[in-house]
């Protein structure tokens, strides 16, 4: 009975129960009022890394459902990422619990990669340090390489969303892909140390930031757009009158409504 269970799980995500597969799926995980979930593997650099997958609750666009790969941010200890505040698992956890909501609601598939060392995905060793950046981005650009397994993925219309540190993380996979269309940037962390590298960035860009963020300052998002400005990139930039720095309320709504309006304006 467990295995006609797995197989009708896998079918309703859309892998293959029978065949070898890089993207493996592990277990349901809690829905939300717009999506299914599901949580995937899939191997980067040697290590198991886990991904939450949430499936829009519609009826699947001819060619799939958009995607949204949504990149977290800093974690300060990272094996507790996606644990609520009663203890109990259940990714995305409490504090990014919107996210696949915002976006599934909106008709985008949203894919939340752990990064290694979160949660139970591998390579603890790997967080906590100056390169981690590097590292995780590493395991996103090992995502988008099996992203095409999932069988309601719209593989011509793939965007990345960030959050905080995710902005680095994003960056740094946006500058080695050519798979994603478009991105969006809520409270960046500084990318400035990519120096030059940013005016290589190909896609266009959404920036979105609180104006008394206290975490990341919204600098950050100003100097992103200058460096933007001086390599004639294509990049909106929108300002929040508030404290937040992780958009609250209706200013949220308003920023996951841009990011779904301009990914739909470069969508082919």
């Amino acid at each position: 009975m467990r295995w006609a269970v797995a197989i009708a799980a896998v079918a309703i995500i859309g892998l293959s129960a029978c065949s070898q597969k890089a993207l493996v799926y592990e277990k349901k995980l809690d829905d939300g009022q717009s999506f299914t979930a599901y949580l995937v593997s899939y191997q980067s650099s040697g290590l198991k890394v886990y991904a939450m997958v949430a499936v829009p609750n519609a009826v699947m666009p001819t060619g799939g459902f958009p995607v949204i790969v949504a990149n977290h941010g800093f974690v300060p200890d990272p094996a507790k990422y996606g644990i609520t505040a009663d203890g109990v698992d259940s990714r995305p956890g409490d504090y990014y619990r919107s996210v696949p909501e915002l976006y599934t609601s909106r008709g985008f598939l949203v894919v939340l990669p752990d990064y290694r060392g979160h949660n139970s995905s591998e390579g603890l060793g790997f967080t906590g340090t100056s390169e981690s950046v590097e590292y995780y981005a590493d395991d996103v650009i090992a995502l988008l390489g099996v992203l095409h397994e999932l069988q309601q993925s719209d593989m011509n219309n793939v965007f990345m969303w960030s959050h905080s540190m995710g902005g680095a993380v994003s960056a740094r996979v946006l500058l080695e892909t050519d798979l994603v269309k478009g991105a969006s940037f809520w409270a960046t962390s500084p990318v400035g140390d990519l120096g030059d590298r940013l005016g290589d960035l190909r896609v266009p860009l959404m920036i979105q930031h609180s104006s008394g963020d206290s975490v990341t300052r919204s600098t950050n998002s100003d100097e992103l757009a200058a460096i933007l400005d001086q390599s004639s990139k294509s990049y909106v930039l929108h300002a929040y009158e508030s404290p937040d720095h992780f958009f609250a309320g209706e200013d949220r709504e308003m920023a996951a409504d841009r990011d779904a309006a301009f990914f739909r304006s470069i969508a082919e």
